[in-house]
């Protein structure tokens, strides 16, 4: 310890430091982090920036993009925090608060959005994966859409919720992946005669819910849902189920937070 406090991963951190978060390797050309918490980078009482056009992902839809775990933080965001969408389940968190104290500001042009859900499953097949980069495994292509699934039939990738795969004669197409684009669109769901897959979610939006159409016996079948769109649920399957629910924009785990919010933020806050 120094007479200015202590020294947090070498950058010289004090009590009530200003940190304004780092860049690790850009990604896509922009400058970006993964999984940060907040007792890595300042000490109680500080102040971490997330600076204009950064972002914060997870890699993981069961981990909050930002943890915050120092008592009286205050997390000041001009970039995007963001959730990892989901490749099955519910969609993950973009904060999750584990302190008490925490004041959120969340600056004019930023975003804080939950992962969205998977799209229901239809008779068989794949839903559309949710907007945080849902059905994308390794390093994610920030600012970008997602891919379209495999397969004919298959859904389109979305800036925001993949489309959901049709149902066909032998099987059918696999949904599309969300994307990492805020608001971002929806991707088109696959389309055949047994039923269409529904759409994405665009922004903070719903999957849409898949179609049925007749099968090769004449009979109703079903196709998948859409991907949901930032912090936003799956859709359904077309003939009951729904899809799986959004990531949160902040999860408090119960402590209270003072949020001043002149941006966006794309799921619930509790």
């Amino acid at each position: 310890m120094t007479s200015f406090g202590y020294d947090i991963l070498g950058f010289g951190l004090g009590g009530s430091s200003i940190v304004t978060l780092p860049t690790d390797t850009l990604i896509n050309s922009l400058s970006n982090r993964s999984n940060v918490t907040t007792s890595s980078f300042i000490l109680p009482s500080g102040t971490l920036i997330i600076p204009a056009d950064f972002w914060l992902w997870a890699s993981s839809n069961n981990t909050a993009a930002l943890i915050v775990d120092t008592q009286n933080a205050t997390i000041e965001n001009s970039g995007n925090i963001v959730g990892k969408g989901a490749t099955s389940g519910a969609g993950g968190n973009a904060i999750s608060i584990t302190a008490s104290g925490v004041t959120i500001i969340n600056n004019s042009g930023a975003y804080i959005a939950g992962g969205g859900g998977r799209g229901s499953q239809g008779r068989n097949g794949n839903g559309g994966y949710g907007a945080g980069g849902g059905g994308q495994s390794g390093t994610p292509t920030l600012g970008a859409a997602g891919a379209a699934g495999s397969g004919a039939s298959s859904g389109s990738g979305g800036g925001a919720g993949g489309g959901g795969g049709a149902t066909t004669f032998s099987g059918t197409g696999s949904g599309g992946q969300g994307g990492y684009i805020l608001p971002g669109s929806g991707g088109a769901g696959g389309s055949s005669v047994y039923g269409t897959g529904g759409a994405g979610g665009s922004a903070g939006n719903v999957g849409g819910n898949g179609s049925r159409g007749g099968d090769d016996a004449g009979g109703p079948t079903n196709s998948n849902g859409g991907g949901g769109g930032w912090g936003a649920a799956g859709g359904g399957n077309g003939i009951s189920s729904s899809g799986s629910a959004g990531g949160k924009g902040i999860e408090s785990n119960s402590n209270s937070f003072t949020l001043t919010n002149n941006g966006t933020i794309y799921g619930s806050q509790s």
